[in-house]
């Protein structure tokens, strides 16, 4: 965006209005004594674009418009914005019919439109949606003298959330830091994360459940699968050979056997889980003691905290190390403990499934030792017992096998529970990172560093330290300092120093729209003539370097203007002494 022209017009036959003040290709200033109308044009020029000017009365009362010649992309652009209460502007791109405007965000948009920027959605102060506008980028290029010195960024009113560094970002074409799209996702993402992490906690309890009933230390597909076929083939004998004794005695002592394992196996079990157990109590027992000796250093550090000898205030900070880590460990432990307190209740729990699974495997070993037949007993009772066992035996271990199985898918489905809460979480770390730390705004920050320290050194900048450091936030300190910790014309020079570092990183790449530095200079008791001329002309090598503009208004300092800049004095006389703006028409 390249200023080409500025005017006042009148209100009226009787209004007041300014010639058509041509801009300088590299400088424009405007040089007169106060009272002569430079900071109206000033304000004029920020009006066009975008900026909430209150004018004075005799200027809204003699004013009709300020009217903002602009070329971009070699379309001409007039921006005209009529002074009063209500926002109305038009504008006109390369002579063809002028579109009207009634609203500070319409407005916003179109200028925006046709600077070819795209608009972010971001986040307001009220967690609602929003987006820049003219007024709150305009800051970064446009220092107004009453208050734009106070600050690094001192906009009109600040509505969006971390306002300063999303303008920064949306200037120099980042992603948002708070983007409102993101936002949105990440409350989604967050409720998503909440009804997961309910599913897993009933699926684990669902998996707790169908693990008390299942002994895993025996029982396996594996060994289910061979048992199935052992008794499947011996119930096929049994049939085949129904009067065969040696088949069903030789039938029922496998199975005797089988049982007698089992029943080791699961007498195993309960003295490994009843070991488990004593094992649980003799950890919590450790837990509850660290539990009692965290309290106890806890008491003694409240009690040196109140010696004010050591602490003579109450927020000395010197002991809050030792608290933090104090909360940090009370809660570890007690995570520990919940945790013990799950695990014994599923011990105990698989001990007395198990318990009745060794009465029932007792009571069954019994029956069937009393149906293996002595020498010289009943044949066929012999095998009818055999095949009723065999069958009985299969059909329990089909059950197991069965009940495997949807312990495993049971299983599978926690895990996959697990996966997906991993990987919204993941999202939600993405999510809840941008803006936070990509490339490109790192770079951005530590090229700004540099560019700072070389300002202040170009104003002359005393008792400002050059340990520069810019935070995520776009919060700028100085050797620890912040710039609102800095008094008086000081901080005016930090404050020029940043806005030309700014400047000069974004002009570094030619298709940027913001071209220029508007500065409505601050008083000159308030910072040394020559110190401002060297910046002035620094600047004014830079803005020339790269093909943008600078305008100023000064009372005492006169730049030394060459064919490239522009003067504007004013021309019109008046009572006391010459002024900008002049009746529309004269006296009779």
């Amino acid at each position: 965006m390249r200023l080409v022209s500025l005017q006042l017009t009148a209100q009226g036959a009787t209004g007041w209005e300014s010639p058509v003040l041509q801009f300088g290709h590299r400088t424009t200033s405007l040089y007169a004594k106060n009272g002569s109308g430079k900071t109206p044009l000033v304000h004029a020029l920020a009006f066009c674009l975008g900026y909430p000017i209150i004018f004075r009365d005799d200027i809204n009362d003699k004013c009709k418009s300020a009217v903002l010649e602009i070329e971009q992309d070699k379309q001409q652009i007039t921006l005209e914005r009529f002074l009063g209460k209500e926002f109305a502007a038009r504008v006109t791109v390369s002579g063809d019919e002028a579109l009207q405007y009634f609203t500070e965000r319409d407005y916003s948009d179109a200028i925006f439109d046709l600077l070819g920027m795209d608009i972010p959605s971001l986040v307001s102060t009220g967690k609602q949606a929003t987006q820049p506008y003219l007024a709150t980028a305009l800051p970064i290029f446009y220092l107004n003298q009453d208050t734009g010195y106070s600050d690094t960024y001192k906009p009109y009113r600040s509505f969006i959330s971390d306002q300063f560094v999303e303008m920064v970002r949306f200037i120099f074409g980042l992603a948002p830091r708070h983007s409102f799209d993101a936002q949105k996702d990440l409350i989604a993402a967050k409720e998503t994360l909440e009804r997961t992490t309910g599913r897993i906690v009933e699926q684990q309890k669902r998996v707790a459940d169908r693990a008390s009933n299942i002994d895993e230390t025996q029982d396996s597909v594996e060994v289910l699968d061979r048992t199935i076929a052992t008794l499947t083939e011996q119930l096929s004998r049994l049939r085949d050979s129904v009067s065969s004794k040696s088949t069903a005695h030789s039938a029922l002592q496998d199975l005797l056997s089988a049982k007698d394992d089992s029943i080791r196996a699961t007498k195993r079990s309960i003295d490994q889980l009843q070991d488990r157990l004593r094992g649980i109590t003799t950890i919590r027992s450790e837990i509850d003691a660290e539990i009692h000796t965290l309290g106890l250093n806890e008491e003694a550090r409240r009690v040196f905290e109140s010696f004010s000898e050591i602490c003579q205030n109450p927020d000395c900070g010197l002991f809050i190390g030792s608290s933090q880590s104090y909360a940090k460990n009370l809660l570890y432990l007690k995570d520990q403990l919940k945790d013990l307190e799950r695990n014994e209740q599923i011990a105990r729990t698989r001990v007395t499934a198990l318990q009745e699974t060794l009465g029932q495997e007792e009571a069954e070993r019994t029956e069937i030792a009393s149906q293996i037949a002595p020498p010289g007993g009943g044949e066929v009772d012999e095998v009818l017992a055999a095949i009723r066992h065999v069958y009985t035996n299969l059909y329990g271990a089909e059950q197991k096998k069965a009940a495997l199985g949807i312990l495993t898918n049971e299983r599978a489905t926690y895990f996959r529970l697990e996966a997906e809460r991993d990987r919204i979480q993941e999202r939600i770390a993405t999510l809840s990172q941008i803006g936070h730390a990509d490339l490109e705004f790192n770079r951005l920050r530590l090229e700004l560093r540099s560019l700072i320290v070389k300002w202040l050194d170009v104003l002359e900048t005393k008792n400002v330290k050059r340990d520069v450091e810019i935070d995520l936030d776009f919060k700028i300190t100085f050797g620890g300092e912040r710039i609102e910790q800095i008094p008086g014309s000081t901080k005016i020079r930090v404050v020029l120093a940043i806005h030309a570092a700014i400047l000069e990183e974004y002009l570094k790449q030619p298709d940027r729209p913001f071209r220029f530095l508007i500065l409505d200079t601050p008083k000159q008791q308030e910072i040394q003539t020559q110190d401002l001329a060297g910046y002035l002309v620094a600047v004014s090598k830079l803005v020339g370097q790269a093909d943008a503009q600078l305008v100023f208004s000064t009372t005492e300092y006169r730049f030394p203007s060459e064919r490239q800049d522009a003067e504007w004095v004013p021309t019109f006389a008046g009572p006391e002494q010459p002024m900008y703006l002049h009746p529309a028409r004269p006296a009779s």
